[in-house]
């Protein structure tokens, strides 16, 4: 590891002293803050010399510390393992590698423990006895066994075939990611835990933050891959699910014929007969038959028959009957609902939008919470009365309303939605413009149906009662075609 240089006073709590080093040093350390002290009170004046020696000190021997790019990662690994393996190399074929993993202090097999391969990209769990038995391709090149278990140090040994054809090996690209290596994203979701199996998230947990690039994989279902069980931990170009797959993301194109299930992050394209899940975020179009989740971040589109979920969205979520996510900027598009935190851009839905802050909600009802709700009881010239239900954010809002005629139309009953702007807001005074749709149905015989312009202004006596009068301009389809002048006004309650 790298030498430091501290300069300190007093005494500091550890995780002060790891954020000084993180910041001269231009790394993170990555640790689990529910076994490593870092709320301990040490005292370093002053200190030059390697971090490893310094880490040594500081944790004690019960603490494993490894360099990955970017991070320096603190584990509590205070038990270690001894390995004992036999390779059979036939002539043709696969590396076979099996052996036995035990606890170097008690000599019992150590269960559970992950073996992998990183280059070939090959895995296996341990046993109960310990045991285990591994088949590498290539075998002409070193193997760079690792075994990892969750407190148990990480132990690695490399074995050189009996010829070695060539020294020069492919690279392969590895990176570290602390918070995606433990999977709460998928394990917040009911198909993540459904479709995750108990021995991935023991491989999870042995490997933590690991992961590797790979140019393409192809799946029947998870675990059956060309990746085995190493899957969950590799990110491909080309993803090719013929039933469902799970592997850590995607960085291209992934295609599944039921679904696809990444841990980590998916980008530019990602398709699905049924659904897709993403357990961290999402970057560019994903579609599906029925659903689209991700836990986190969408930068992009989602597409789904029935239902988008994302922690946040940045760009558009289309779906056949609701949309939810948290923050939104951009456009939620649905057949029925949309619900959404803080939306800067426009929510349009058959029914019903929902948002904590929303000034561009287009729906018959739309509950914004910094937003505008009013009933008002309302007469036009035609002698109709009206109950009418108001709903918006800041600038739109639609309307709902239903209204009995006092004169002598046969067609008493009066139903209206429409859609709403707020042109002129003052704390007394308030200028609105409505355009609505109403039918007048006497259930035989062919409804009336008309369409209206409206112009309120309104005077507001506190903050909840007002009252509004203005001209309406009604266009009239059933049973003439025929435009009408009038006016309309009423009494508001607002809240």
């Amino acid at each position: 590891m790298r030498d430091i240089h501290l300069r300190l006073t007093g005494t500091q709590r550890i995780h002060e002293v790891l954020e000084a080093i993180s910041k001269s040093q231009g790394f993170y350390f990555s640790y689990n803050s529910q076994v490593v002290p870092a709320d301990s009170m040490i005292t370093v004046a002053r200190y030059e010399g390697k971090l490893l020696d310094f880490m040594t000190n500081t944790f004690g021997p019960a603490y494993e510390f490894k360099e990955s790019p970017g991070y320096v990662i603190i584990r509590y690994a205070p038990r270690r393992m001894a390995v004992a393996i036999h390779v059979e190399k036939p002539r043709y074929g696969p590396m076979v590698v099996e052996g036995q993993i035990t606890d170097a202090g008690n000599k019992k097999g150590v269960y559970l423990a992950s073996i992998y391969e990183r280059n070939a990209l090959t895995s296996t769990l341990s046993g109960p006895t310990g045991n285990f038995k591994l088949t590498i391709r290539r075998p002409e090149e070193t193997i760079w066994l690792t075994i990892s278990k969750e407190n148990y140090r990480d132990t690695t040994l490399a074995l050189l075939p009996p010829v070695q054809v060539s020294t020069k090996q492919k690279g392969r690209r590895y990176w570290f990611a602390p918070e995606e290596g433990n999977g709460m994203g998928l394990d917040g979701t009911a198909l993540g835990r459904f479709f995750t199996s108990s021995r991935q998230r023991i491989q999870r947990i042995n490997l933590g933050g690991f992961f590797a690039y790979n140019p393409y994989q192809i799946s029947l279902t998870p675990g059956l891959s060309s990746q085995g069980l190493f899957n969950s931990q590799v990110v491909n170009q080309v993803s090719l699910n013929i039933v469902g797959g799970h592997t850590a993301g995607v960085n291209g194109i992934e295609v599944g014929g039921v679904f696809n299930i990444n841990q980590q992050r998916a980008r530019y394209f990602q398709a699905a007969g049924l659904f897709n899940l993403v357990g961290n975020s999402m970057q560019g179009m994903q579609a599906a038959g029925l659903s689209n989740i991700v836990v986190r971040e969408v930068w992009g589109v989602q597409v789904a028959g029935i239902n988008n979920r994302a922690g946040s969205a940045a760009g558009a979520q289309v779906a056949g009957l609701f949309n939810v996510a948290g923050n939104v900027k951009g456009i939620q598009l649905a057949g029925i609902v949309n619900i959404a935190g803080n939306v800067n851009g426009v929510q349009l839905s058959g029914l019903v939008n929902v948002a904590d802050s929303s000034d561009y909600p287009i729906g018959l009802i739309n509950l914004i919470k910094n937003g505008d709700k009013s009933f008002a009881i309302e007469l036009n010239e035609s002698g109709t009365a009206q109950l009418t239900f108001r709903s918006g954010g800041r600038i739109l809002y639609g309307l709902l309303g239903v209204g009995y005629r006092l004169n002598d139309n046969p067609m008493r009953y009066v139903l209206e939605a429409g859609i709403g702007i707020h042109i002129w807001q003052t704390t007394r005074f308030t200028l609105d413009a409505e355009l609505a749709s109403g039918i007048s149905p006497d259930f035989k015989t062919t409804p009336e149906q008309q369409a209206s312009f409206r112009v309120f202004p309104q005077f507001r006596f506190n903050r909840h009662w007002g009252i509004f009068a203005g001209p309406t301009v009604k266009y009239v389809l059933q049973p003439e075609r025929t435009f009408q002048a009038g006016f309309m006004g009423g009494l508001r309650y607002r809240w």
